[in-house]
């Protein structure tokens, strides 16, 4: 049977009025007219040097769009959404007490309808997420089996699909590095936003030099956050890490360099395999840039 998740690290911010297409549009990575044809899009609000500040799925509702983001940061992407407002017609609100994110393993649809539901836009076999009232999820939740957040945890590293503040760091990585050009996460075609001169830079640069990669473990993985390296070599950070899978942001090159002379790569005495993301378009860099 499917389980479902609810995503406690996860908050809801909703941002309504006449302006408030243009008013995303002007700031974030990713392009609204993209709603169209999609249910959800992977976005991100950058800062002014082009790195991730805050990271979101936008999802459209009557009127307006609803943010899923980090509950961690969910008080400072509103203060911030706020202090970008001036004169816009727009009503930001947050919703973390009164609505919560919740994950649909799988592709099972609840029988009993959920207004705010959709397909992870990272990678569909990510399963379905939904938005629901606090007083709903044992409603929307009949049918399914209660999971954990490992659960959810452990699909993302099956499948590489990294996340902001947990594979890297928010604040100071930028999308590229974080794979939102191959996610779809930031649109190249559209008017400025913050950040977006930067992150058209780096999609015309021959190479990115830290990229996501899946890590596997001899044992199980020590805590997020941990270098590897190999006797000469930095090649990484670890970030979410379950027994012995993970996921890591990398030096592209000098990984590259250490399985061609198959140097051992080592995590705090633990021996580590490196592999790129199936979603990936890119490789290990086999040259120092």
């Amino acid at each position: 049977m499917n389980k479902v998740v609810p995503l406690l690290d996860r908050a809801v911010l909703a941002v309504t009025g006449p302006d408030a297409e243009t008013f995303l549009q002007n700031l974030i990575t990713n392009d609204l007219g993209k709603l169209v044809e999609k249910e959800a899009l992977l976005s991100a609000l950058l800062t002014p040097q082009g790195k991730i500040n805050y990271e979101f799925f936008i999802v459209p509702i009557e009127n307006g769009y609803v943010l899923d983001t980090a509950k961690g940061g969910v008080d400072e992407l509103f203060k911030k959404l706020s202090l970008y407002k001036m004169r816009a017609d727009i009503e930001i609100k947050q919703l973390k007490d009164s609505h919560m994110v919740i994950w649909f393993e799988g592709d099972v649809v609840p029988q009993s309808g959920v207004k705010l539901m959709f397909v992870d836009p990272r990678s569909a076999e990510m399963g379905r997420r939904a938005v629901v009232g606090l007083d709903q999820i044992a409603h929307v939740s009949q049918g399914f089996v209660t999971g954990r957040e490992d659960d959810y945890l452990a699909k993302r590293l099956m499948l590489g699909v990294p996340e902001g503040g947990y594979d890297y760091v928010l604040g100071d990585t930028f999308p590229h590095e974080a794979g939102y050009d191959v996610l779809d996460g930031v649109d190249f075609e559209k008017g400025c936003y913050v950040g977006q001169e930067v992150v058209s830079r780096m999609q015309h640069r021959s190479n990115v030099r830290k990229r996501i990669v899946m890590v596997e473990g001899d044992e199980n993985l020590p805590p997020s956050g941990t270098e590897f390296s190999t006797d000469t070599s930095m090649i990484g950070i670890l970030g979410s890490c379950l027994d012995k899978k993970g996921l890591a942001l990398v030096r592209l090159d000098r990984a590259a360099k250490a399985l061609a002379k198959g140097d051992e790569i080592m995590a705090e005495g633990v021996g580590v395999t490196l592999s790129i993301p199936p979603w990936a378009s890119y490789d290990f860099l086999q040259e120092e840039v």
